[in-house]
């Protein structure tokens, strides 16, 4: 066997368990891409009344960066920034995010895509390392606006919190 068939062999090898651990990752995920769905917030400005937010790829699209603001006598602040990110050992999207001027400090979000919902089990932690627990959906009815609610989670069930629509304004 010469040089040349070794080394196309070895070629043909290594694009094979390319092409296969491409094809797990996919069918573990879906997609080859677990966080394409936040494709539609990203570059936008999402608004709602008396504060918006603001989605950015991370470095190579291996996470998607969100910062939150109030908006005070016309001014933005930015009380929460942080990031979801695939987790590849949970085979997860998971979310770490941290805020100031809110009662929260910290907020850890599993979430996951059904169709246009996005879901997040979240969980927030306040100063002194009290815990909420929460489910928090994101309804997309178009490419312009989506439907927030947060429901805490309580001995009796589901909580709803809070709510509204927020809209792209950018």
């Amino acid at each position: 066997m010469n040089t040349h068939s070794i080394a196309m062999m070895v070629t043909a090898a290594v694009l094979s368990l390319a092409v296969s651990g491409a094809r797990s990752e996919e069918s573990a995920t879906g997609s080859t891409d677990p966080l394409a769905p936040f494709e539609r917030l990203v570059g936008g400005r999402w608004s709602i009344e008396g504060s918006y937010q603001e989605f950015e790829w991370g470095l190579g699209r291996r996470s998607v960066k969100a910062r939150g603001y109030f908006v005070i006598d016309g001014e933005p602040m930015l009380v929460s920034e942080g990031m979801w990110y695939w987790n590849p050992a949970e085979e997860q999207i998971r979310g770490v995010f941290t805020a100031i001027e809110m009662p929260v400090v910290y907020f850890d979000y599993a979430t996951r895509f059904e169709g246009d919902v996005m879901m997040n089990e979240l969980r927030s932690y306040d100063a002194a390392g009290g815990k909420t627990v929460y489910e928090e959906t994101w309804e997309f009815t178009d490419d312009d606006h989506f439907l927030w609610t947060l429901f805490r989670k309580t001995a009796d069930g589901l909580k709803e919190e809070m709510g509204g629509t927020y809209s792209r304004s950018e």
